[in-house]
């Protein structure tokens, strides 16, 4: 009898990679005070079990874009349920309407706090993936296929010059290359001399939730993924990076999802129309 708790303890490397696992256990922590759905058999989950509980998280007051989270979370595991042939198939849920937003971003000093603080953790890797996170944008598994040894050579290809990075297993399934500025390179060579085995799901995702609750007061958006948001929001705003390019730089097959990280601030909106006032003068 495969339950909750054991799928995913048996899948967590797997969860983690594709960057569900932390998502997960906050998902088991809610789970934990209600019902049993912890020790439930997965087999025995239906549709009507997923609603109540997304009912339960609404009544606690939590956002509809963090239900949504938990329900990827549930379909994510019962996918890979039935790919194990632990249940006959997925229970259909359909997501909460979320009102679009922008995503979360880090400031500079925030990345800064972020870094030096893993960099004096008992895990100091972890602040390289931190460099790479906010100066690449790749996902968490992304970064950790390219530097666990046994996926190494599947997973991402160095070239020569060391200026770029091809990733092959990417989450849309197309080969990326992704550019590497000094700070990557560095982060890179830094993680090519620690072995793999020191990475870990249970490493990673203790010593980054004491980062959060030591920096963000336990913010539950305080997350990995968020480095990602924050580096497509520097080259898009910072840099002037297009939406095409950023988005053949995050491996974005669509610009609707590119256009989410392009936060349009008042003085860059005003500098345009300053330019189209001086353009109809001048003619």
């Amino acid at each position: 009898m495969e339950t909750l708790n054991k799928f995913l303890a048996k899948n967590a490397h797997r969860l983690w990679k594709d960057k569900y696992l932390n998502d997960c256990i906050f998902m088991v922590q809610r789970l934990s005070n209600f019902e049993d759905f912890e020790s439930k058999p997965l087999d025995e989950f239906k549709a009507s079990d997923i609603y109540a509980f997304m009912d339960h998280l609404s009544k606690q007051g939590l956002k509809d874009t963090t239900i949504n989270r938990y329900l990827a979370c549930f379909s994510v595991v019962f996918s890979m349920a039935v790919e194990q042939e632990i249940m006959t198939q997925a229970p259909k849920v359909r997501w909460k309407k979320a009102r679009n937003s922008r995503p979360r971003f880090f400031s500079d000093t925030e990345v800064k706090d972020l870094t030096e603080f893993l960099a004096d953790s008992d895990h100091p890797w972890m602040a390289d993936f931190v460099t790479l996170g906010v100066n690449t944008g790749m996902r968490l598994g992304e970064i950790v296929g390219i530097n666990n040894e046994d996926t190494k050579k599947t997973s991402g290809t160095l070239s020569d010059c060391g200026q770029f990075i091809t990733l092959h297993n990417t989450k849309n399934g197309d080969e990326r290359l992704v550019p590497l500025n000094i700070k990557a390179q560095q982060a890179l060579a830094n993680l090519d001399n620690c072995p793999s085995k020191f990475y870990s799901h249970r490493k990673f995702y203790n010593t980054w939730n004491e980062a959060r609750d030591a920096l963000a007061r336990g913010d539950e958006h305080f997350v990995f993924h968020v480095l990602r948001h924050t580096c497509a929001t520097r080259l898009a705003m910072e840099f002037n990076v297009d939406a095409i390019t950023l988005g053949k730089i995050l491996g974005h097959k669509s610009q609707a999802t590119t256009a989410k990280y392009v936060h349009a601030q008042p003085s860059s909106l005003q500098n345009i129309m300053s330019k189209l006032e001086a353009t109809r003068e001048a003619s």
